[in-house]
């Protein structure tokens, strides 16, 4: 991941995430794996926004700090749902 898009991740709280296909929900936090930067995103999912899913940075394709948006890879892998 280039440092610009690392940059982003590491403050983009609020921002919509999306599949290719649909929206998913809003990230809530970033986790950080220390100096190297963000390592996972909590994203607030569901209709009423009741899951909490744990989105690995590398399942990340593309990133819009202007329209703060995140869109994820086909067929990402979530960590799961977490109440």
């Amino acid at each position: 991941m280039d440092p610009m898009t690392t940059s982003v991740l590491a403050r983009c709280e609020g921002f919509a995430v999306h599949t290719p296909a649909a929206r998913v929900g809003t990230v809530e936090e970033v986790r950080l794996a220390g100096e190297e930067g963000p390592a996972a995103l909590t994203v607030r999912a569901g209709l009423l926004g009741t899951w909490r899913l744990i989105v690995p940075v590398d399942q990340v394709l593309q990133v819009s700090a202007r329209e703060r948006k995140i869109v994820l890879r086909p067929g990402a892998l979530l960590a799961g749902p977490r109440p």
